[in-house]
């Protein structure tokens, strides 16, 4: 089913009108997120990505419709959006509900094509969602496509079918002219999985997830943490998922070692769901951890600089060898010091330059510890490490870079808006960019 934005009671009309005043080199684009386990309106990460992206596009001046199956809270979605309602029975399980989405999304992009007349495709890549690029080849539309995972092998578990969902994959990613993945190493596997051949694509950029940079930014006003039952000493956060990658369960013994040698600082973790959230504070209550470690709960995302800017130090207890490390990004806009486990994806975004961190061996807490008392011993070095991280993301990571490398991919498959667009914003200057 097509809904429309509620927000927008005239419809199409207002669509027609706001095509026929765009700017000349504005460039109307179809966001497609097909994904059922992204609310675009919730507080994951992933979310919060697809929401950025529609928002800076827009900034820029291009006109965004976002296609999405599952938008959740309303409130939060500036875009104008159309949901595709995804199938809910169980009984078809997950590759079924997937692949009837599919069918539900070919046919609202045939109506949304006579409704906005897009110019170019975005999509998030989804399980076994090919009708944006069937619609793409149809019309003669460029097309991006963003991979973030191996979905086929990352949903192995929730899935019945995975040699078709992986078969999928790889014809789905060889058929594309331009992709854009978050991290080198993805962008190996991805090669290495579909047998990818770069020279007869239009391009393939690595771009890792981008940060707001004057939303999340030093001069932030920090929350009051004792408000909330953490005691007056240094505070070594986290804000994130709690999922089992992510590697939270280091935190018991970092937190046992701080305990066991009366060191200066607690961890406070923000995010998960409720129910994570109360078995792990089970568990501190059962390890005798209480007022050494914290399991604080989700925070709404406009509130996060502010619980940022209350910690001390901000630590990444893990991630995968190929995902973007999110909330490096944010952390390093802040200009925190930050302790991160030792992996591909983020000694990649932490760069080679002025040290932007500190690095521990996946798994080892005292590693963990050594770090966080490294930068609580020294403030100075604490302080020129954020600063340096905040220079590292404001050149590469900014929502200005990524905006210019989708305008870029665009151009390159032969789109006019965006070529007139990309010469507005200093094509030059992108062409000559040191890649990060």
């Amino acid at each position: 089913m097509l809904r429309r934005d509620p927000r927008t009671a005239t419809g199409n009309l207002l669509i027609e009108v706001r095509c026929r005043i765009r700017a000349a080199d504005a460039v109307r684009i179809v966001y497609i997120c097909g994904d059922m386990g992204i609310e675009v309106g919730g507080r994951k990460g992933a979310a919060t990505h697809v929401r950025e992206t529609c928002r800076a596009l827009r900034h820029a001046g291009h006109e965004v419709l976002l296609l999405a199956a599952a938008v959740g809270d309303t409130r939060g979605v500036e875009t104008e959006y159309r949901t595709v309602d995804p199938p809910t029975s169980r009984l078809m399980g997950a590759d079924g509900r997937y692949l009837l989405l599919n069918r539900r999304m070919a046919r609202v992009l045939e109506r949304v094509y006579h409704e906005f007349q897009p110019e170019a495709v975005y999509e998030r890549y989804s399980l076994y969602q090919t009708a944006g690029q069937g619609f793409c080849q149809w019309y003669g539309l460029p097309r991006i496509l963003e991979v973030n995972t191996l979905l086929a092998d990352e949903q192995r578990h929730r899935i019945r079918l995975h040699f078709l969902a992986k078969r999928t994959e790889c014809q789905l990613w060889r058929a594309e002219r331009a992709i854009v993945c978050v991290s080198t190493e993805l962008k190996q596997r991805m090669i290495a999985q579909a047998g990818l051949d770069e020279s007869r694509m239009a391009g393939f950029e690595v771009a890792p997830v981008s940060i707001n940079t004057d939303e999340f930014h030093p001069g932030m006003l920090p929350a009051d943490l004792r408000r909330l039952g953490l005691p007056d000493k240094k505070v070594a956060g986290y804000m994130g998922t709690l999922t089992a990658w992510h590697g939270v369960d280091i935190f018991f013994e970092v937190a046992r070692i701080a305990r066991d040698r009366g060191l200066p600082f607690v961890i406070a973790a923000f995010g998960g769901e409720p129910e994570r959230v109360a078995r792990l504070r089970e568990r501190v209550a059962k390890e005798n951890l209480n007022g050494h470690l914290y399991f604080l709960g989700s925070v709404p995302h406009s509130d996060v600089p502010s619980y940022l800017a209350a910690m001390d130090v901000c630590l990444i207890p893990d991630t995968q060898d190929w995902s973007s490390p999110t909330k490096f990004f944010e952390f390093a806009a802040m200009e925190k010091p930050i302790v991160a486990a030792r992996r591909p994806s983020v000694e990649e975004v932490m760069g080679n330059g002025p040290p932007t961190g500190l690095l521990f061996e996946r798994g080892h807490a005292q590693g963990m510890v050594d770090a966080i008392m490294r930068f609580l011993d020294d403030p100075v070095f604490a302080r020129q490490t954020g600063r340096a991280a905040r220079q590292r993301v404001v050149a590469h990571y900014s929502w200005p870079c990524n905006v210019r490398r989708i305008l870029w991919l665009f151009a390159a498959q032969g789109s006019k808006p965006a070529n007139e667009a990309l010469a507005r914003l200093d094509a030059p200057a992108m062409a000559a960019e040191e890649r990060p």
